[in-house]
């Protein structure tokens, strides 16, 4: 063993190796802005992953949404509830939770903070006066116009390397596969 504590005729004990190895595997782990770098060894079997390159992805998009949503408090997930509901006359909680695919007690806290920006209203249901249907407001509508072109630019960024034939195959295949993947 020399001064600092270390012996170096014998392999470390296998506690400190898997502390080593879980930091070493720490400062290689990626972000989403981390560029893909296919020539890293432990980067090529995640390149090579359809699934991982489609978590990226998303991870960034939800990245990029969400640092523009940040100034007025919401996120990607009230967005997806003001986009279901502006399409509809207004929904059940429930059927958000299902046609989202969001847990229910997300779904009433989503509905809860959509309220308190006035962007959204519960309102008793026309067929059955003891249920609520979450509605649409004005206000909401108009947030979703003034988000319309930051989705734009947010799309823009993330299809950037892709001519405007290749955007439309990827819009086309991702349709097909979350029309067959979440049930639609």
């Amino acid at each position: 063993m020399d001064q600092t504590g270390t012996d170096h005729g014998r392999p470390p004990r296998s506690g400190a190796a898997t502390r080593e190895s879980a930091i070493s595997r720490q400062q290689h782990t990626p972000n989403a802005d981390t560029p893909i770098d296919e020539q890293e060894p432990w980067m090529r079997a995640l390149h090579a992953d359809t699934g991982y390159l489609l978590y990226r992805l998303g991870l960034r998009s939800g990245q990029l949404f969400n640092s523009f949503l940040q100034e007025s408090g919401l996120r990607l997930r009230h967005y997806a509830v003001l986009r279901f509901l502006a399409g509809t006359e207004g929904a059940l909680q429930r059927e958000l939770s299902e046609r989202l695919g969001y847990d229910p007690s997300a779904i009433v806290s989503l509905v809860d903070d959509l309220e308190k920006q006035g962007f959204a209203e519960r309102r008793p249901a026309p067929e059955d006066r003891r249920s609520r249907i979450v509605v649409l407001t004005e206000a909401g509508r108009a947030f979703l116009r003034d988000t319309d072109e930051a989705s734009l630019r947010v799309t823009n960024d993330l299809v950037r390397p892709l001519d405007s034939a290749e955007r439309e195959t990827l819009h086309a295949l991702l349709l097909r596969i979350a029309g067959t993947g979440f049930g639609s």
